[in-house]
């Protein structure tokens, strides 16, 4: 965590504020890197296991298309 930043008032008050924000936004650990690159390669897969799905279901079984 940052060190706090002391404000010092024109009157008899002193104010303490404590930055939590990291900087860059992505400072991330290599476990939490890890859990996300997972979860988009799940998404990728369950778009493709739907996309052949798909596939299997409508296509007819011919490799060619008839002509009328």
């Amino acid at each position: 965590m940052a060190d706090p930043t002391v404000i010092e008032c024109a009157t008899a008050c002193t104010v303490t504020v404590v930055h939590q924000i990291s900087v860059p936004p992505f400072n991330l650990t290599l476990e939490e890197g890890a859990s996300i690159a997972i979860a988009i390669v799940a998404v990728w897969a369950v778009g493709l296991a739907f996309r052949e799905f798909h596939r299997v279901i409508f296509v007819d079984g011919s490799s060619t298309k008839e002509s009328e």
